[in-house]
């Protein structure tokens, strides 16, 4: 009995604490947060960029380090100042469900903007591979433009692949069609050596963080050094970014590096200012 009168006592209390509403009871009514106010500021502006027809595009030379010739342009997106840098954008964009529809945005005017580039140039567009997963018709376009002229896919995942086997299915096809891919940032990420051995890319770019201030840095030199000899071994080509000072350019030089590319080397500019 003392038991049974325990429990009545418990309930007609727990009763009158929701009555009163002091306990802690779910409410059915979506709550609006800060962080919700923020994914939609998000979704607005990114929306309005996808609406304008993508982002603005700017075009970096990238060159070979031994007689400094441009061989080819890697197209970067701009944004409207306020909403951050551009990795920022991006990021955004992918939390607020809108990261594939803005890639394709910048990625479609980066195509159709570097046609106006002279003959001869390989462009450089940066995807996602969850990009390249989901939008078939994407892919499809750059193998038509890959026809036309020299095309190179660079790869901008940080982190560990979420399906690697379609992954390397979707670049296998890309590779047949004659569009060459990167993958971009190494010696930043802690799955850039497993993305170097499952990808088996035609292009290391070597990640800034390690290039600059190379000079004089054991460390960094070591490093830039194992990666151009793998891409040696396995006939890929290596990109030095980040040259940013005389330091940068002639210690990639001394380093035996393929490619240079960094606001030493060329600053990113619009189409216009480069026909």
């Amino acid at each position: 009995m003392p038991s049974l009168l325990r429990c009545a006592r418990l309930r007609l209390r727990f009763g009158f604490i929701r009555w009163c509403g002091c306990g802690t009871v779910p409410s059915t009514r979506p709550a609006s947060t800060p962080l919700r106010s923020t994914l939609l500021r998000s979704r607005r502006r990114v929306e309005t960029v996808i609406a304008g027809g993508g982002p603005d595009i700017v075009f970096q030379p990238i060159v070979r380090a031994h007689d400094a010739v441009i061989e080819g342009y890697e197209a970067l997106s701009r944004f409207p100042a306020g909403g951050g840098d551009t990795e920022a954008w991006f990021a955004d964009a992918a939390h607020c469900g809108l990261g594939p529809a803005l890639e394709r945005s910048a990625a479609v005017k980066a195509l159709a903007e570097s046609a106006r580039l002279p003959d001869g140039y390989f462009v450089a567009v940066n995807l996602s591979a969850a990009t390249l997963l989901v939008d078939a018709a994407l892919v499809n376009e750059l193998l038509d433009y890959g026809r036309q002229r020299p095309l190179v896919v660079e790869l901008t995942e940080h982190g560990a692949l979420d399906d690697e086997d379609a992954v390397v299915a979707v670049l296998g096809e890309l590779k047949r069609g004659g569009v060459a891919v990167a993958v971009d940032d190494v010696g930043s990420a802690y799955a850039g050596l497993r993305q170097l051995v499952v990808l088996e890319p035609q292009i290391i770019k070597l990640d800034a963080f390690v290039v600059h201030g190379m000079k004089g840095h054991k460390v960094k030199s070591a490093m830039a050094e194992l990666v151009l000899e793998f891409a040696r071994r396995t006939e890929a080509r290596c990109v030095f970014e980040g040259i940013e000072t005389d330091d940068d350019l002639e210690a990639a030089t001394l380093i035996g590096a393929d490619l240079l590319q960094g606001y030493r080397i060329g600053r990113p500019a619009a189409v216009d200012l480069l026909v």
